[in-house]
């Protein structure tokens, strides 16, 4: 077996070759792990943004939470508050649909827009105001034995009548007033108002009376018993109900104006 030719190189021959720097010969440079290990981390980032997060045997593990996974929950919550602001506008509108119409109704049920509103009556309270006006008709509008109906203050005076015995027009008496203005004159009477002499029988002046009478039907839109009955309680004072001046009215009672001492002149062409 042949030996192959080695050249040989003495240790002193190497070490002159090599001649090294001192800091060579004292530690050898250090690699760049800094650098390196920078470009691990971001090459592990990389990789965990792009594959899906799978754990050894297929199962799965939790991936790092991501910073936009609350906008879901935010979007829903905004969703939920539209839908009460919808809501919330609905049920003003409808209020303020109701409101407007209960408006208008008050404005229709009012017959004169300078008139203070009243309470409505009910159906039963005013049939029984008409029947009670009515049967007071009969008692003070009647004719008398001579063919004339007249009022309070006409009946005590002498004067021409405006229109002939039993030829008054409808609604009107033989004076001239109205059946409403004879009615007023005796509601005040009970009520104290219209006397101009201490004893007298109470009346009122057709030149007072009846601009007043006109004046209250405006203003407040008066008829025969609105000082007799409370509104809000439909509730007549005592001895004015419905039933009261019926009972009257068909008994043919005679409500005396005035005291009379000649009867025998009382009744008057």
């Amino acid at each position: 077996m042949a030996s192959s030719s080695v050249n040989p190189m003495s240790f002193n021959e190497y070490t002159g070759t090599r001649n090294p720097s001192p800091t060579e010969s004292i530690a050898p440079p250090s690699p760049p792990y800094p650098q390196a290990f920078d470009q691990y981390n971001r090459g592990q980032m990389g990789m965990a943004s792009s594959r899906s997060a799978v754990g050894y045997g297929g199962s799965s593990i939790p991936a790092p939470f991501p910073a936009d996974v609350s906008m879901p929950l935010d979007a829903g919550a905004h969703d939920h508050e539209v839908r009460q602001l919808r809501r919330k506008v609905r049920e003003l509108q409808m209020e303020l649909h109701r409101s407007r119409t209960a408006l208008e109704t008050l404005r229709n049920n009012v017959p004169n827009s300078s008139a203070l509103p009243t309470p409505p009556h009910s159906s039963s309270f005013q049939a029984g105001w008409k029947a009670r006006t009515e049967a007071r008709k009969k008692l003070f509008c009647s004719l008398n034995r001579a063919g004339n109906a007249l009022c309070a203050w006409h009946d005590s005076r002498r004067e021409r009548r405006a229109y002939p015995p039993r030829n008054a027009p409808p609604g009107y008496l033989n004076c001239g007033c109205t059946y409403e203005e004879a009615l007023f004159e005796e509601s005040l009477s009970r009520h104290g108002v219209g006397s101009y002499h201490p004893g007298e029988t109470v009346r009122m002046d057709p030149a007072l009376r009846n601009p007043l009478l006109k004046l209250l039907e405006k203003r407040y839109g008066y008829k025969d018993g609105e000082f007799e009955h409370d509104p809000i309680t439909e509730e007549w004072a005592e001895g004015e109900s419905p039933s009261v001046w019926e009972q009257k009215a068909h008994s043919g009672q005679i409500v005396r104006r005035r005291p009379d001492p000649n009867a025998n002149n009382h009744d008057r062409a």
